[in-house]
C-alpha cells in the first residue's frame, strides 16, 4: 500500500441509513485506488464501498474522474471516452455487489462535498509524487 499512514488516517466512512436511502443499511469504508503508472495524468480514483461488518465483501467499485469531460476528451482524443471518464461510474472490470447502483447514488451525493474531492486530488498527487 502506498502512503499507508495517510490512507488509514484519512479513510472515509459512509453510514447508509437504509431505505429510502439507496443501498443496504450499514457502515461502509471507502477504499481508494489510484493509478501508479508513471507518466499517466488521468486524475481519477477508483473507490470501493467495503462493508464494515463484512470487510471481505465489496458493495461497489466506482470510478471517479474529477476533471471535466473536455479535459478527458483532450487527454484521450475521444469525445465518448472523455465523457465516460468524467464524473462517477461503476467500474465494469471490478467487483460489484448487488446494490452497486444504489452505492453509485450515495457516491454522487458524497462528491458534492468539495472537501471530499479535494482529498481525492491531494491523495492522487501524493501517490504520483511517491512513485515519481
Amino acid at each position: 500500500m502506498i502512503c499507508h499512514d495517510v490512507a488509514l488516517a484519512e479513510m472515509r466512512v459512509c453510514e447508509v441509513p437504509g431505505p429510502p436511502a439507496p443501498g443496504p443499511r450499514g457502515k461502509y469504508f471507502l477504499r481508494e485506488f489510484y493509478c501508479t503508472e508513471r507518466g499517466c495524468d488521468c486524475r481519477r480514483v477508483m473507490v470501493q464501498f467495503i462493508e464494515d461488518a463484512k470487510p471481505s465483501r465489496v458493495g461497489a467499485s466506482i470510478n471517479y474522474g474529477w476533471e471535466t469531460a473536455w479535459f478527458y476528451t483532450a487527454w484521450v482524443r475521444d469525445a465518448e471516452v472523455g465523457r465516460e471518464m468524467a464524473g462517477a461510474t461503476l467500474e465494469p472490470f471490478a467487483e460489484q455487489g448487488p446494490h452497486a447502483e444504489g452505492f453509485l447514488k450515495v457516491f454522487d451525493h458524497i462528491i458534492k462535498d468539495p472537501q471530499v474531492v479535494a482529498a481525492f486530488r491531494r491523495h492522487y498527487a501524493l501517490v504520483k509524487k511517491t512513485i515519481a
